[in-house]
């Protein structure tokens, strides 16, 4: 091969390597990226001997200038070419150096295998423990529930005052009692249960239960979307020689609620009724008429209140009648009865009393010896009101029975009624005499049924005397229940209950945003037969400490499914 000075250099060809174009505009042919100090490789010789270590295959070639997203260029790199500066990091540039070893791909500067495996590792650790401890956390808290809800332990007193809360029954709820028959003990008095219903000051619907000798468990919360100072109405029928209880109170939503539930499987669950079906409105702000002359306190919850009464002798066949407060457009008001019946289970709309005071409390019995369904309100003026249905005629109407006038403390007192051997009683707050609960006795049968008429006694008895709430010595908000025991057989013949809650905490029930409650829930009985009732009679019964906040409670929830299945994907 020829030598030439540099100024007399023949042209470059216009092809060459292989028909690679070679650009001749450049002045000197130089790589101004060059270092000028090293000597120029002789590439005419690397040709001939080496050739196929000149030129980097493709695929080396572009995994060589390929640039990872995560690896940050000069600024004078653009369009996906290095700069000078990280091609002699690479050591790119240099045409003696060796093809590079292929990049290996790092997470947080780990292998991917050695990161991938680690991560598996941390993450069976994780779900393990949350299981465990879900497991264990979960045992303890059913252990808790279980030894305040079954373990009867040793009675209480029969004078004894249970505070383990500093309120938990809130002032304006109802209190709903019913009493069945269940169990297989060898004497009647196991056999009577009871079951008491009422609103915590949360707004929880909560259950005591009284299974025969046992003594009551402590109250524990059943429902969470009830209405603020919901009303409740329950009833319990044998559904294929189980007992079932069926009860309505106002939801959350505004519209009535019915729920069903076996209470020969302590496991079962309160399960939604047709009624929910047919979306009944509730309105508890009913108006109260222009001339308030007895001037009754204005709860807007009461008409929100509702009686219920269950009874197999209907002509219609064995079913429940509800019955609760409405109003028209117009500002009429009215009580509302509904039919369930139990071979259809269907509900269908029965007839409308119209005498009622909007803001009066109801109370309902059958009277099952002489066919009788009797309801009890306020027609106004402090009058105590009782309307009758012939349950044996299936195109019976309602009729009118006795009124007793000047007889309530107030338009909206709380009532409660128990029905046995065809006698009625009526419980009531009296601030008459002595300040408490009175029992009025109504016996007889209505004139027009042939009978001789119903006959009551104003001479009330006096049946307890609980620590009442209002500046006027009685409140007719005082949450009141009664019932009869259904088993025959017992050592002290039939017996009537009643209950009522007491002493009540915090500010006024008056005062604007607060929350009061009664921390006392209290029971006495006494025999059918025998007309007076005793102190020694009475119990209290367990609030509980356990209490569910709906909306708290049901977000965490959320966020906790959330979580997990973050984790999961």
């Amino acid at each position: 091969m020829a030598d030439y000075p540099p100024e007399k250099q023949p042209p470059a060809p216009r092809m060459d390597y292989e028909g690679l174009e070679v650009d001749t505009r450049a002045g000197d042919g130089l790589d101004k990226h060059l270092d000028p100090s090293k000597p120029l490789p002789d590439l005419r010789k690397w040709q001939e001997e080496e050739e196929n270590k000149c030129y980097l295959n493709e695929k080396q070639m572009i995994q060589a200038h390929e640039v990872p997203q995560s690896t940050p260029t000069s600024p004078d790199s653009s369009m996906g070419v290095l700069s000078p500066q990280a091609t002699e990091q690479k050591e790119f540039g240099d045409p003696m150096g060796s093809p590079p070893e292929p990049r290996t791909r790092r997470i947080c500067g780990l292998r991917r295998g050695t990161f991938w495996l680690i991560f598996g590792i941390v993450f069976a650790i994780v779900i393990v423990v949350a299981v465990v401890g879900g497991v264990v956390g979960g045992t303890r808290r059913a252990s808790s529930a279980s030894n305040d809800d079954q373990d009867p332990g040793k009675p209480a007193p029969a004078s004894a005052n249970i505070q383990v809360q500093p309120s938990d029954l809130a002032v304006g709820s109802p209190l709903s009692v019913i009493s069945y028959i269940a169990g297989d003990g060898p004497i009647a008095e196991s056999k009577q249960y009871f079951r008491v219903y009422y609103q915590s000051v949360l707004g929880n619907v909560k259950e005591a239960i009284r299974r025969g000798l046992d003594q009551w468990s402590t109250a524990a919360p059943i429902f969470t979307d009830a209405a603020n100072n919901t009303g409740l109405a329950t009833i319990v029928y044998m559904n294929e020689s189980a007992p079932t209880g069926q009860m309505f109170y106002v939801g959350s939503n505004g519209y009535m609620q019915e729920k069903r539930k076996s209470f020969h499987d302590d496991k079962a669950y309160w399960e939604p009724g047709p009624l929910n079906k047919i979306n009944i409105e509730m309105k508890g702000n009913l108006s109260l008429p222009e001339k308030n002359q007895n001037n009754d306190p204005i709860n807007r919850f009461d008409g929100f209140r509702m009686a219920a009464v269950y009874s197999d002798r209907f002509r219609t066949g064995p079913g429940t009648r509800l019955f609760f407060h409405t109003s028209a457009v117009n500002g009429t008001t009215w009580v509302q009865e509904w039919i369930w019946t139990k071979s259809s289970d269907q509900w269908q709309i029965g007839q409308s009393i119209t005498n009622v005071h909007p803001n009066s409390h109801l109370a309902a019995t059958v009277d099952e010896r002489n066919d009788l369904l009797r309801l009890y309100f306020s027609s106004g003026n402090l009058t105590l009101q009782e309307v009758w249905l012939n349950i044996s005629d299936a195109n019976g109407l309602y009729n009118n029975g006795f009124s007793i006038p000047d007889f309530l403390p107030q338009n909206n007192a709380e009532l409660a009624a128990a029905s046995h051997n065809g006698i009625n009683y009526i419980y009531h707050p009296s601030n008459i005499g002595e300040l408490g609960i009175r029992e009025l006795i109504v016996s007889g049968v209505p004139a027009s049924l042939g009978g001789s008429q119903e006959s009551f006694n104003l001479s009330e008895p006096l049946v307890a005397r609980p620590t009442l709430t209002s500046l006027e010595g009685t409140s007719p908000y005082q949450p009141l229940g009664a019932s009869a025991t259904k088993v025959e057989g017992l050592s002290e013949g039939p017996q009537l209950f009643v209950f009522w809650a007491e002493n009540v905490t915090g500010r006024k029930p008056a005062a604007e945003g607060s929350v009061t409650g009664y921390r006392n829930l209290q029971q006495i009985s006494r025999p059918v037969q025998n007309a007076t009732w005793s102190e020694t009679e009475r119990l209290s019964i367990h609030l509980g400490t356990v209490d569910v906040y709906p909306e708290a409670n049901s977000s965490r929830r959320r966020r906790t499914r959330r979580r997990w299945l973050s984790w999961l994907l």
